[in-house]
């Protein structure tokens, strides 16, 4: 029931109680007046009989006649009728007529007459009686208490009226200001919610309101906000252009998003785009309404799209020519494998030629290094504790040589024996620890210290979920030097391929640190890197699994794991590649057959089954390695593969290895790492 049906309702209600009230005063009143008066006319006839008592044992009728006649006037009595004490008339006395009001009053019964008698006494002896017709005259005194009560009935019901509606409005006031404030402080704190900064200002510019993420963005408090203006928190040479468009605001242009710069109370600065709105008060504009959104995650954001598309134009560019320069290197590295089975021990000829296999290897590091940066090789992750990887390479004739040339160096050591297991190429994972290691020696001029260590990270120890980490936990592996650090020109730049303060070809590649970068993409982590003038740290995440750790094949001599005449077809376009192959397999007691395509490998097992597969991933223009094993298993389900590649698609490999093929080796391989490969998959 709302307020109106409410006040219509009590209001009736009101007016039906002092109605009632009004007629039983009135009643009341009324009563005791006529008792009232009707005592009075009593009392007026005996003191008439009285005065009449006298004249009317003396005979004297005139006198009589004469006095009542003078009653009659006075009084309003229409006639006196005197008896004597035999009820026998003596005397008629008829009063004079009424006129004007009072007779028509009379005339339509509103004075009435009443009929009184007394006796006449005298000397204690009645000696007549005294008759009279009296107009009863008590409209007016009844018609005047009825306006005076129906007069104090309204004014009553005025005053409470009054009162109650006085009542009724403080409520309202009471409620309505209530609401408002609720509904003002709705709106305070849906706007202390924004992600951006409103700010409102007078005509002069003067901020008069900020909520709480101005105030956090501009490091003000709201003590001060009130001395400061909106130009204030923009640069210098932006403050032209702000105020155009302030001015432009309150004349009502349209306004579209406008980029400043804006400037806090410590000097930092951030990107921001701003919209306003004129402010109106009866009509007038009275102040500017303003939405400032800071897009400094924008332009990150953009920077790191562009940097990932640089890295990607140039990674699709490196990885074409790796993959050319990796048949070439099967020819440098194996060749010198078959010669120097042939040569015997004590060969002049044997360190040369071992010269000529380790140039091919170290070149193809390089090659590698080339295809991690263009992403495009498919390593196979296997399980691994990550402090036993960097045991094993603090334990290498690279380091050991490190240690040699760093001689003013101290290590440190710190590995967390709970970081707990990842899942990775545990290849890549020690190229790039390499990596970083020798950037963090090289940095170091003189004295200096740096320190590898890890632990575990997991994004919500402190309650707060960081956006950029999507697993439950992390092994942190750092490496810290306490060299000069890089400068900030060139923090934003280290990954870059081929970007690099070192001397090309003598002492860097300028890939080092992006095959780190890519590493850790194709592992899902991420890479933190901090740097100033005491030092640099680099800090890799990389996911924790619950996987435990994998069986790994050790390499020893050859003899355990020579094949027994099993029948192998390579399937390679490239003609030396497919010569250094059958050549490899049949040293190692093999039976080989070799085709140039995928279209081809179909069709000869078709005729000729055989034990395995040495498939190439990648042979254009025909159909691919998934392609080729796909077709195979449809004619022997059961077709056992090992795949080879320089360069292929992971996503290819992925699904060949799921498919049932047993291992991928990257092109160019060793014999022993093919042999283990064989041996292992036709077991």
């Amino acid at each position: 029931m709302n307020t109106i049906t409410r006040n219509f309702f009590h209001s009736k209600k009101q007016f039906f109680l002092s109605t009632i009230s009004f007629l039983l005063i009135f009643f009341l009143i009324s009563s005791a007046y006529l008792k009232y008066k009707n005592l009075q006319c009593n009392k007026r006839m005996q003191i008439h009989a009285e005065i009449i008592a006298d004249d009317l044992h003396s005979h004297c009728t005139s006198g009589v006649e004469h006095y009542l006649q003078i009653a009659a006037k006075q009084d309003h009595f229409q006639a006196f009728t005197v008896i004597n004490h035999n009820t026998t008339p003596l005397l008629t006395v008829t009063g004079p007529p009424l006129t004007g009001l009072d007779n028509i009053l009379a005339e339509n019964q509103l004075v009435p007459l009443k009929t009184l008698t007394r006796d006449i006494v005298f000397q204690d002896a009645v000696i007549g009686q005294l008759q009279s017709e009296h107009y009863f005259f008590v409209f007016y005194p009844l018609f005047a208490l009825f306006t005076i009560l129906l007069f104090f009935m309204f004014s009553g019901l005025y005053l409470f009226n009054l009162l109650h509606n006085r009542r009724l409005l403080k409520h309202q006031i009471f409620d309505r200001t209530k609401k408002f404030r609720e509904s003002e402080r709705r709106f305070e704190d849906l706007v202390n919610l924004l992600p951006e900064m409103v700010c409102e200002s007078d005509l002069n510019g003067t901020i008069t309101y900020a909520n709480a993420r101005a105030l956090e963005q501009f490091k003000r408090s709201e003590s001060d906000i009130d001395h400061t203006t909106i130009f204030d928190q923009m640069i210098p040479e932006d403050r032209e252009n702000i105020t155009a468009a302030f001015i432009d605001a309150i004349q009502g242009k349209p306004q579209q998003l406008q980029e400043f710069t804006a400037q806090a109370t410590d000097g930092s600065t951030f990107p921001v785009l701003t919209r306003s709105a004129p402010i109106y008060s009866n009509g007038q504009v009275v102040g500017i309404r303003s939405v400032i959104i800071d897009i400094s995650e924008r332009y990150t954001l953009e920077e790191k799209l562009h940097q990932a598309q640089k890295m990607e134009v140039i990674g699709l560019m490196a990885g074409g020519v790796a993959h050319d320069l990796n048949n070439i290197l099967s020819g440098i590295v194996n060749y010198p494998e078959l010669i120097l089975m042939q040569l015997p021990p004590d060969s002049p000829l044997r360190e040369n030629v071992q010269a000529i296999k380790n140039s091919g290897l170290q070149a193809a590091e390089i090659v590698a290094d080339m295809l991690t940066v263009s992403r495009g090789v498919a390593a196979s992750k296997t399980v691994a504790d990550p402090n036993q990887l960097i045991q094993e390479y603090l334990n290498s004739p690279e380091f050991l040589q490190l240690q040699k040339l760093s001689p003013k160096i101290s290590w440190q050591i710190k590995l967390n024996k709970k970081v707990g297991n990842i899942c990775c190429s545990a290849t890549h994972f020690r190229k790039s620890l390499m990596n970083l290691i020798t950037n963090a020696a090289e940095a170091i001029s003189g004295v200096g210290q740096v320190t590898v260590m890890t632990k575990q990270y997991r994004p919500d120890n402190k309650g707060i979920k960081q956006e950029k980490f999507t697993k439950d936990a992390y092994c942190v592996v750092s490496i810290q030097d306490t060299g000069g650090g890089i400068p900030a020109k060139d923090l934003e730049h280290i990954f870059e391929p081929f970007y690099t303060k070192k001397v090309m070809g003598r002492s860097g590649t300028g890939l080092g640190l992006t095959v780190v970068w890519n590493t850790i993409l194709d592992h899902g982590g991420e890479i933190d890197v901090q740097s100033d003038e005491s030092g640099t740290t680099f800090s890799l995440y990389f996911p924790i699994t619950s996987r435990q750790l994998e069986q790994s094949t050790s390499v020893g001599e050859l003899e355990p794991v020579m094949g027994n005449g099993q029948k192998i077809l390579v399937v390679d376009d490239d003609p030396q590649q497919r010569e250094i192959a059958s050549q490899l397999l049949t040293l190692l007691g093999y039976t080989v057959a070799t085709v140039s395509s995928g279209e081809k490998a179909v069709k000869y097992v078709q005729d000729t089954p055989v034990d395995l597969l040495l498939l190439d991933m990648l042979m254009p223009p025909g159909i691919n390695g998934l392609e080729t094993y796909k077709q195979i298993l449809a004619i022997y389900p059961e077709q056992r593969a090992v795949l080879a590649s320089g360069f292929s698609e992971s996503e290819d490999v992925k699904a060949a290895l799921e498919l049932g093929a047993s291992y991928f080796i990257k092109k160019p391989y060793v014999i022993e790492q093919l042999a283990v490969v064989l041996y292992s998959t036709l077991l």
